[in-house]
This record gives C-alpha cells, structure tokens and sequence, in this order.
C-alpha cells in the first residue's frame, strides 16, 4: 500500500489539505485582476495552493502562468525563465505549436533543439544590448495575447524576493510601469522570506510600493489539520487516536509540512500495525531527528557562537517571554538588546528565524526539537 502522506513537494488533490477560504477569496481576486502578495514561512503550501486557484481559474477560461524564479540571478534569467512560462502555459507542448511561439514575441527570439528522443524544447538567448527590449517584450506579451483573444489571465511570480538581490531596481521599474496598465491581468507575486518581501511592497522609496494586496498565508486551523491526518491514517486501514493526533500537533506546532513528515515515517514505522501506539509515534519522532542530525550539524557548526547562543535560548523560550526584555537578556547571556537586534537580523537572513506578529520563532521545529537534545 502507497504511504498517503505527502511532503517536500507540491500535493494536489485528496493530498491537499483544506485552505478552502483561501482558495475562494484569491479566486475571486483572480476573476477581479487584483495584484496579491502572498507570503509565509517555508514549506506552508503556498505553491500547491496557488496551483490549485490556477486549476479552478482555467476552468473558467482564465489564462494562468506561473514562473518559477528560484533559479533568477541576472535579468536575462528572468526574461529567459518568465518567456518560456508564458509560452508553455499557453501552447504547452512547444513540438505542436512551433509557429506560435514564434509569433508570441515580436522582439525576443526563442531557440529550438531537437533531443536525441525527437522532442523539441527551446531557450531564450539574450544578449546585453537587448535586454531592455526584450524584458519589455516578455512583459508585454501575455497583455497582447489575452487582448486578442478577449480573456484574462493570472500570472504568478513565485520566489518573486530574488529581484531584491538585484544591485537596481531597473527590473522593478519597467516591471510596475507596465503592470499598472495591464486592466485584465492579476499578478500574484510569492515569498518565503517575508522580509524581502516586505521591503519590496512596504518600503515607499521601492517600485512596487503598496502595488498589491497583502495575503499573509497563516497556519492550517489546528482541529481541520488534525482531522486531515486521522482520515489520512483510516482511509489506510490504520486509527490514530485524537490525543495522539493532537501530540503530533503541538509537537509540529500545526506546521502542514512537518506534520506530512512526522506522518509519513509515523505510517511506515506502524506499515503492520492497524492503531498507532504513543510508542510509535515517539520512535517516528527519534528517526526522524536521527535522519536529519547530520543537516541540523552542519547548520549548527557554521553558526557563531552569539547566533547559537539566540537559538538556544529561543528554543527554551516560553510563550509569556519577551525576546528583548531585560529579564530575558539576563537568563540568557545575551548582552545588549542592540546586539541581540544584530544577531536576530543575521538569524532571520539565514532563514533560521522568523517573527510572526511580535513573536520570534524558530523556522524548523525538528530543528528546536534537536536544539532541545543538544
């Protein structure tokens, strides 16, 4: 029997959970080409919900592209990868529609290349000189299209923090000038390290400046997610009781992703059994920790001693404590709360720490988990 729990990729389907009234209030931004900024933690699903609104948008006739900016480091990345977004998304399979790509771009010229199994994919080349005609074309192209067609579309960035990395802001400029005159499209922009994110649409002197709708993307309710696992686990033939439903819960702080982890080893480790023990659960949790110690190692060794020191004292942190308070700087041997200031900023930079609200949390809860064991 097939493991029914997901994690580390995108799910769809019977193995995504809930987000109901997320889908229904982005599908309807969607339908009224709202620009939306969507923002979490890693690992939330912002990608398999965002697939999600696009599956129920097409249904409707809405063109949907979504790229992928990961991998961006130049400008001509961005016009290479949001080019070949675009032209996938709208003739998928480039062997049957070669004329049509072409004709997408009127100044970006896309390369072909016959595999040794006979498929044809293609590139984008850009050379320095045509960068600002080209990127210019790459933006302007799903507006033409859609005008001629008399639809609409929805364009998602995801990752769309990496223009930050950029040394000016020339991509953030030609990208909102144009945006603004684009009335039939909703550009949903994604991150995970909110704050980019947070100074690319909040900082006044930034392009993009309050040119979207914030979406923070908050935790899955803890009962729905709760329920999502014990169905998981007796649609396989298996009970996990509510009390241990609820352990895994608070052990994964209602995280989806590492509530689909702790699950997945939980269900191969009980592959046997028909109900899961108390004794199951914890000897899922001990392989688990054992089969990410060497990561967790690594990241440990190459931390100085000040930004151990703030994690530590964060995993011990109580939920009434306040990270910056005197007290809290005493307990812990933290020196000033000037210098505690630099090291969070660095923490946060690692993606090792985040702050929801007013709160500062530890990003990975294996990884406090393992903190508490060292």
């Amino acid at each position: 029997m097939e493991n029914p729990f997901v994690y580390g990729k995108e799910v769809a389907g019977d193995n995504f959970c809930n987000r109901k009234k997320e889908i229904q209030e982005l599908c309807r931004d969607v339908e009224n080409s709202q620009n939306v900024i969507i923002f979490s933690q890693r690992r939330y699903g912002k990608t398999s919900l965002i697939k999600r609104v696009f599956e129920i948008s097409k249904r409707k006739g809405v063109i949907t592209v979504y790229a992928d900016l990961y991998p961006m480091l130049t400008e001509e990345d961005f016009i290479s990868i949001y080019g070949k977004a675009i032209a996938e998304s709208i003739f998928g399979k480039v062997r049957k529609s070669l004329k049509g790509v072409t004709k997408l771009f009127k100044k970006i010229r896309p390369k072909f290349t016959l595999g040794q199994s006979g498929e044809i994919s293609y590139s984008i080349d850009i050379e320095k000189k045509e960068i600002l005609p080209s990127l210019e074309d790459a933006l302007e192209s799903i507006n033409r299209y859609i005008a001629s067609k008399k639809k609409k579309a929805v364009v998602c960035f995801d990752e769309f923090q990496q223009i930050a990395l950029f040394k000016t802001d020339k991509l953030e400029k030609t990208m909102r000038s144009l945006f603004q005159k684009h009335k039939n499209i909703s550009y949903i922009f994604m991150g995970s390290k909110k704050h980019l994110i947070s100074d690319i649409f909040n900082n006044p002197n930034r392009p993009f400046y309050r040119s979207g709708k914030s979406f923070p993307l908050c935790k899955i309710d803890k009962n729905e997610l709760s329920e999502f696992i014990r169905n998981k686990f007796e649609l396989s033939n298996k009970i996990l009781s509510s009390n241990l439903a609820g352990e895994i819960m608070n052990i994964c702080e209602s995280h989806p992703y590492y509530v689909q982890y702790l699950c997945h080893i939980i269900w191969e480790k009980a592959i046997d059994k028909q109900k899961i023990s108390e004794e199951d659960f914890l000897k899922s949790l001990d392989l688990l920790l054992e089969r990410e110690s060497s990561t967790y190692e690594a990241t440990w060794n190459l931390l100085a001693l000040k930004q151990k020191q703030v994690l530590m004292a964060l995993s011990k942190m109580s939920p009434e404590e306040k990270l910056f308070s005197y007290e809290f700087l005493q307990k812990y041997d933290l020196g000033s709360a000037s210098s505690l200031q630099r090291t969070v900023r660095s923490l946060i930079d690692k993606d090792l720490i985040d702050k929801e609200s007013d709160l500062y949390t530890i990003v990975d809860v294996f990884f406090k988990k393992w903190l508490s064991k060292i």
